[in-house]
């Protein structure tokens, strides 16, 4: 704003630059007689408190006040200098001054008896890698013990080998040579069981009665049946039994036997059975399809005359008025292929009755669970009275289902 400009409304003093005005703010009278009262003018030299100011507290704004701790000097004499390398400050630091070390408790060495010396001294250390001779005489008593032993073996095989001498001529003697033959090449593990699974693989496969008669025991009794009763697996062509096929072994019934059992391709099981007819190993058909005199389907109905039996037999207590429990015991029969049940009554006193109590009596006494035992049994008619599915056991005829 110029200087010389002339307002008759303007009522400022002139100004320079060395003046400064208060900044208290007006007084509480700001306007008078002519206009307004302004304050008074100071340099800005002699600047104070502005005269006539409020006496209202002027408001403390925001304050910042950053108070640094201040690092007290190291009473710690001859403190390391700071020096600069560069551009980069180094402070060496004085390292704690230790004492010498001193041990808690100082161990004397022991010293070697008269009768200790260096040489006999062992450890780790010293007898690394070197073999340590035994005396002498270790080696001659080991010797003689080995002898001593050889000696001892060869007298106990001496005396095993040695003939026995004969039974008086009053004693009894029973030797089965006949049995001790036929059970040769049964083994549980041999070429016994590498014949039967081939036999029967080529059994499986046949597909007529005239290819299975030469791989059949009895094949010259059973031809008029086998045309009539037998019927092929109907397995593939490059079919073979399963590992996991198992092996058994067995004299029941007066003929030693193999029996392998499994499943075939629809998952039904097999138990084939194994037996040797002069020099050649044959299936016995009967005991492997459970044939007998009468069917089970008849029985159940009642029909025939029971007969010869192959059955899976197991303990019952199923009496009725016609067999009651004081007279008989109750067993159930079941077909060899586990579908159809007809019930046995054994006549207490009989042989059957205590043939069969004492096949299930060491069963149970050896801790074999309770399962059906395969038998052959022979069947005869029910007195009157019976259900038609109640048959009498007359004979226990073998056990397991290989005849003689």
């Amino acid at each position: 704003m110029a200087a010389n400009f002339h307002d008759p409304n303007n009522h400022a003093p002139a100004v320079s630059p060395a003046d400064v005005w208060d900044d208290a703010g007006l007084p509480p009278r700001a306007c008078g007689g002519g206009g307004v009262l302004l304050p008074n003018k100071r340099l800005r030299a002699v600047r104070g408190p502005a005269a006539g100011a409020s006496c209202e507290p002027v408001p403390t704004g925001l304050r910042i006040d950053v108070k640094c701790a201040e690092r007290k000097a190291s009473s710690t004499p001859g403190a390391a200098a700071i020096q600069e390398y560069g551009a980069a400050v180094v402070k060496l630091e004085q390292a704690v001054a230790e004492g010498p070390f001193q041990a808690a408790r100082v161990i004397p060495a022991m010293e070697l008896s008269e009768r200790e010396e260096v040489s006999e001294l062992q450890g780790e250390g010293k007898d690394w890698g070197k073999v340590r001779h035994l005396p002498l005489r270790w080696l001659v008593a080991a010797g003689v013990g080995v002898g001593g032993v050889l000696v001892a073996a060869l007298a106990t095989q001496e005396l095993l080998l040695a003939p026995k001498s004969k039974a008086r001529a009053g004693s009894l003697e029973w030797v089965e040579e006949s049995k001790f033959d036929e059970i040769k090449g049964f083994e549980l593990d041999g070429s016994s069981e590498t014949d039967a699974r081939k036999l029967l693989a080529t059994y499986a496969k046949a597909t007529a009665p005239e290819h299975v008669l030469p791989l059949i025991r009895d094949a010259a009794r059973l031809t008029s049946r086998l045309r009539q009763d037998w019927r092929p697996w109907q397995v593939p062509a490059d079919w073979q039994p399963a590992r996991n096929a198992e092996w058994q072994t067995g004299t029941e019934g007066g003929r030693s036997h193999g029996l392998l059992s499994g499943r075939k391709p629809d998952y039904t099981s097999y138990r084939v059975y194994f037996v040797r007819e002069g020099d050649a190993l044959r299936i016995d058909w009967e005991a492997t399809d459970g044939l007998g005199d009468s069917e089970f389907a008849a029985l159940g109905r009642g029909v025939g005359s029971g007969g010869l039996l192959r059955a899976y037999l197991a303990p019952e207590n199923f009496y009725s008025l016609t067999f009651p429990e004081s007279t008989y015991r109750s067993y159930k029969l079941l077909a060899p292929d586990r579908e159809q049940v007809v019930w046995g009554y054994v006549e207490l006193g009989s042989p059957a009755a205590a043939a069969l109590l004492k096949i299930f009596e060491s069963a149970e006494a050896a801790g074999e669970p309770p399962a059906e035992r395969p038998m052959t049994l022979r069947l005869t008619n029910p007195p009157k009275g019976a259900q038609k599915n109640q048959w009498v056991i007359g004979e226990l005829l073998h056990i397991d289902w290989v005849c003689p």
